[in-house]
């Protein structure tokens, strides 16, 4: 996608048009019921609007600075789950701050596709493209979510408790389980500095959060 309005034009056109069209047009299978179908529609999505395959670290759209979010909604566009942005590495974000965080990078700038899941769908292939919404953070914000980052920062990571988080902490970001299972770890410090293994977890958006995104403007 070469530019900005070029990359909002397919987007817009999509609005209305079910994923097993795209996967259809597209030769990919459409999986059938609810299993391990987590993250199939995001795929969808990147292959139909150009997301390199492999792409280096950085926002989905590299040269447009703008990183794609898929979003299962109600019809009224209400956010069904909250909305994963990337995983944390325990160790390496002790050392960040907001201002120089990867999770700050992600959402400098996001397109926020919505897809509406009619009800009693049998496949994931029946949700459709219902909305499109370009967004960066304003002033508040940006500061709901750095207040979010820093509390998850310095009263966790940097205290060796990542082990300690849930996800009723934060009031816009979440930290949530992102691992296969729970022998999927990763390395980390415990309270006393001592090296240890902890579940891989990743930041996600609030679903209140993005809804608010998402209303008219």
């Amino acid at each position: 996608m070469e530019t900005l309005d070029d990359l909002l034009a397919h987007a817009r056109a999509l609005v209305g048009v079910e994923l097993s069209e795209l996967a259809d047009g597209l030769g990919l299978p459409v999986p059938v019921g609810q299993v391990r179908t987590k993250g199939w529609s995001g795929q969808i999505l990147e292959h139909e609007l150009g997301v390199a395959v492999g792409g280096a670290r950085g926002p989905d759209f590299a040269a447009l600075g703008i990183e794609l979010k898929t979003v299962p909604v109600r019809e009224s566009l209400e956010p069904l789950e909250s909305t994963a942005i990337c995983q944390i590495d325990p160790v390496a974000i002790a050392a960040e701050s907001w201002e120089s965080s990867y999770v700050r990078q992600k959402l400098a700038r996001v397109l926020f596709v919505t897809l509406a899941v009619p009800e009693g769908a049998r496949s994931v292939g029946e949700r459709r493209v219902a909305a499109v919404r370009l967004w960066s953070p304003d002033t508040v914000e940006e500061r709901a979510l750095r207040d979010d980052f820093d509390l998850f920062v310095r009263e966790y990571y940097r205290r060796g408790r990542a082990a300690e988080i849930t996800g009723h902490l934060g009031v816009v970001l979440q930290v949530r389980p992102k691992g296969r299972d729970a022998t999927d770890l990763r390395d980390a410090y415990d309270a006393e500095g001592r090296a240890t293994r902890v579940g891989k977890h990743g930041f996600y958006l609030r679903p209140a959060f993005v809804a608010q995104i998402l209303r008219p403007r």
